[in-house]
């Protein structure tokens, strides 16, 4: 293993001759890839952002969601919450624009410009106050009727009935207006989520011109998937980011038109209003990004003064983004919005590739050598430490394909890929491209043969001469950085066992800080307080029927089950004891024992005592009948056809995904202890929690878990690595502990002031651990080679940290001051990805330049000498 490494050495080193040989074919080969691979990236493009596409069909809670969607319907719906200027939601005024909105949504045709391809197809019916259903009794039977219906009174005697009305419904409450009457609901519900994929878009849905007809609110998709209900598993199209975002536009476009806006304030939420707020966080990530890679750009001139090697980087970092993607597109694979990290960690490692090689490249010019010697030098020196970088960073990368995660395992396939790519492009194109415009430019340099080449050179030549001009009135910063790099050793070796054991002190309080951190993920919380949407948050979570929903599916295996007393009572008592026992994140509930109940207790004249399910199986059956023959349509969406399968609706308070997966678990104790009492009478019973708060929940925790779960196999792994490519347990050893410590330091800080560890702030670990790998390991590589020829650890550790140190710093000034930026980010996970990303690699610095030689000389771990291999031919190449 040591004489490979060597060897690879010594081949790394006539890179650059071997190449400036063949520059132009090689280039050329470069750019037909390139435009090869941005083909792929451009026409070959998928992009998944949905839900459902993060989880397998066999997942039980995707399976039920589909078996929920295919009898019940969409449970993807927009809950308005509206405040009137008048503070009262049944005034005239309130309840006139209330159905104006609803008017003008149903019946949009009229006044659209293309109505076949309006989003506004995909609202199945709207639930207002105006049309609210309310149950009453003629003679025998049971009609619905709407609470106000077409003809809006003015009469404040009749207003005040409708709201006594209102407000003797039990479920009206929070679902319709709020308890001081100030706000007020309105529901509208979708096809989302219940769209078969090979069935098209129904663009000819025709509605009743008055907005108010029983065959206006039919949900089309219920009605085809019923005939399939026989077992035929059904396959719903995903819903696009973009089609929630369209379909806000367009609602948006009539509640504020100005006579509905100047009336009501609104507070939207749901999956549409969602992605619309999410929609400000995207249209602040291009500034950033572009400050970001202003602070690079402004960051590699200063350090280096040399344009080329401002540009010569960025180019290493674009190429190595667009072949990384388009390779994976021709491969048939699908990104989601963590190809965002991907970019960043070809970032992070791209750029450390290309500053060691012109860091190592400007401090031997410095040292008089000329462009072919300084070229052979700097790339003899690092690219053995770039490629074990990329090395160990990639198989740790390539370890998140075993996780079970269609989008985790392309994205664990494109980092790796990534790192290996930013290397391949350091290797065999910096050299060209640097022989091409050099960072230092000599005056004899003789100009090319071809014309163009001649003319390009020329403009070169000025641009740098121009810069050259502005950069004698700035401080040459390598001048300062040496002078503190040669002071580093002499302060460590006056007591390198209190440095060591200050950072191991450090290590453990952020251990056990670490060890503290609690997971969780809060989406509202990931924006900053006085947003929009976290206040739009508290006002629905306050007033209204809360923010979140979740669903219990109930297949009891037997036709008419619910038609026995025995099955609703069950599943009324785990309603009451879901409701009293999680009061502080439920809100409501509701099942078919809520309608069934009011219909019971309508058919009995109103008498409060009848609000019970009825005892007697017959009268049950006769109640439930005359429900269905009074509102067929809310009768499906509560219950199946044959009355086996049902569902309980789950209305909930806004919380982080810890608190809801502890609800669940709990939950999940509870519904087995009440509904097992069934079984007896229904041995195929199957009751699951399910609905898109639930899937949202599984995915953020399992996300977190599974990175952690990730971080700590690629630490495994890297461990091992460099312990074998070091060929020394002792080296390896020395060399783990600096590139744990800047994770730790992240996650161990979360602990200690309490933050909780959620998706966004764990997706930057892969960064950390790259940038704090790539910098060990060229230190590490550095004094291995320098301690082996004299066995002088002291001379080794001054070598080491005159030449890596400067590179180390440079990168971490770069990357440390770029992720920094992110912090100015309104979403909190952004923010807090660039403050903590930056403060771990600033902390990797510091212990590899203070660390590390600390527990060099403690430890003093000296290398066994290669067997001697022949010197590289010294290739002539390119003066300058």
């Amino acid at each position: 293993m040591k004489n490979l490494i060597n060897r690879l050495a010594l081949y790394f080193e006539t890179v650059p001759a071997r190449l400036r040989n063949k520059k132009l074919i090689v280039l050329m080969m470069f750019i037909l890839g390139t435009g090869f691979f941005f083909y792929g990236l451009v026409y070959k493009y998928k992009m998944d952002m949905t839900l459902e596409s993060w989880f397998d069909e066999s997942d039980p809670i995707k399976v039920a969601m589909d078996k929920f969607h295919a009898e019940f319907g969409s449970d993807d719906g927009i809950f308005l919450v509206y405040k009137p200027a008048d503070g009262n939601v049944f005034s005239n005024k309130s309840l006139q624009v209330v159905q104006g909105i609803r008017d003008d949504l149903l019946n949009f045709r009229l006044t659209h410009k293309e109505p076949s391809t309006s989003m506004l197809n995909h609202i199945m019916r709207i639930n207002t106050l105006v049309n609210a259903p309310v149950l009453r009794a003629d003679g025998d039977s049971l009609v619905s009727k709407q609470l106000v219906g077409a003809h809006i009174p003015t009469s404040l005697e009749e207003l005040e009935q409708i709201r006594k009305t209102a407000v003797s419904q039990e479920d009206f409450p929070l679902l319709y207006f709020s308890k001081d009457l100030k706000y007020g609901g309105l529901f509208i519900e979708t096809d989302f989520g219940t769209i078969p994929v090979d069935e098209p878009e129904d663009e000819n849905r025709e509605f009743d011109d008055l907005g108010f007809g029983e065959d206006l609110e039919v949900d089309d998709h219920i009605m085809d998937v019923d005939e399939t209900a026989a077992g035929k598993k059904i396959k719903f199209k995903s819903t696009e980011w973009n089609e929630y975002v369209d379909l806000m536009e367009e609602i948006k476009e009539v509640i504020y038109k100005k006579e509905y806006a100047d009336h009501l304030t609104y507070y939207p939420v749901g999956n549409a209003p969602m992605m619309d707020y999410g929609l400000e966080i995207m249209a602040e990530m291009p500034v950033l990004y572009a400050f970001m890679l202003l602070v690079i750009v402004v960051l590699l001139w200063f350090l280096f003064r040399s344009f080329s090697a401002v540009i010569w980087p960025i180019t290493i970092i674009v190429l190595s983004a667009v072949w990384t993607i388009g390779i994976t597109f021709w491969l048939g694979g699908t990104i989601t919005t963590m190809v965002g990290l991907t970019v960043m960690l070809i970032l992070a490692v791209g750029t450390a590739d290309a500053i060691h090689i012109l860091s190592g490249y400007m401090f031997f010019r410095k040292e008089n050598n000329n462009h072919e010697t300084a070229m052979r030098l700097a790339y003899r020196k690092s690219a053995i430490a770039c490629l074990l970088t990329t090395f160990t960073t990639a198989v740790g990368m390539f370890s998140l394909t075993l996780t079970q995660i269609e989008h985790i395992k392309t994205f664990g396939f494109m980092s790796g890929l990534g790192v290996i790519m930013a290397f391949f492009f350091t290797l065999y194109l910096l050299p060209i491209l640097m022989d091409f415009w050099p960072p230092v430019v000599n005056p004899d340099r003789k100009p090319s043969k071809f014309g163009v080449l001649r003319w390009v050179g020329g403009v070169i030549n000025g641009i740098t001469n121009v810069l050259g001009k502005i950069g004698r009135y700035i401080p040459d910063f390598t001048v300062y950085l040496q002078k503190i790099l040669d002071g580093v050793l002499p302060l460590v070796k006056k007591n390198p066992y209190a440095y060591a054991a200050a950072f191991l002190a450090m290590f453990s309080v952020c251990m056990y800080g670490a060890t503290q951190v609690k997971v969780d993920s809060n989406i509202i919380e990931q924006f900053k307080e006085g947003s929009k949407i976290r206040d739009v948050y508290e006002v629905v979570d306050e007033h209204m029927m809360g923010t979140q929903n979740m669903v219990i599916l109930m297949e009891m295996g037997s036709s008419n089950a619910f038609h026995d007393p025995f099955v609703l009572k069950t599943l009324d008592q785990l309603q009451q004891t879901i409701a009293e026992k999680y009061d502080h994140l439920v809100v409501r509930t509701s099942s078919l024992t809520n309608v069934v109940k009011d219909a019971y207790r309508t058919l009995n004249e109103d008498r409060p005592e009848m609000y019970v399910i009825p005892d007697d199986s017959r009268m049950l059956s006769q109640t439930l009948f005359m429900f269905d023959n009074a509102n067929p349509e809310d009768r499906r969406k509560l219950v199946s056809d044959d009355y086996s399968k049902s569902h309980v609706s789950l209305q909930l308070y806004n919380a982080g995904s810890y608190e809801y997966i502890s609800m669940f678990k709990e939950m999940r104790k509870d519904i087995d202890n009440t509904m097992n009492q069934l079984k007896t009478n229904y041995p195929e019973m199957k009751v699951t929690i399910t609905g898109g708060l639930a899937l949202i929940m599984e995915l953020s925790d399992y996300i977190s878990w599974s990175q952690i779960k990730s971080l700590s196999m690629v630490i495994v792994v890297i461990s091992i690595i460099l312990v074998f490519v070091f060929g020394s347990v002792k080296a390896g050893l020395i060399s783990i502990i600096p590139n744990l410590l800047p994770a730790t330091v992240t996650f161990g800080l979360l602990g200690l002031l309490g933050m909780p560890l959620d998706s966004d702030t764990m997706i930057i670990a892969p960064v950390i651990i790259g940038v704090a790998v790539d910098d060990t390991i060229h230190f590490i590589t550095h004094y291995r080679a320098e301690v082996i020829r004299d066995g002088d650890i002291d001379r080794a550790l001054r070598s080491t940290i005159k030449e890596v140190g400067q590179a180390i710093t440079f990168t971490t000034l770069i990357l440390g001051l770029g992720f920094s930026v992110m912090m100015f980010s309104s979403h909190l996970g952004t923010s807090n990805m660039g403050k903590f990303g930056s403060l771990a690699i600033f902390a990797a610095l510091i212990c590899d330049l203070f660390m590390l030689p600390a527990m060099i000389l403690i430890f003093k771990p000296r290398f066994a000498k290669p067997a001697s291999v022949q010197p590289a031919a010294q290739n002539g190449g390119m003066g300058n």
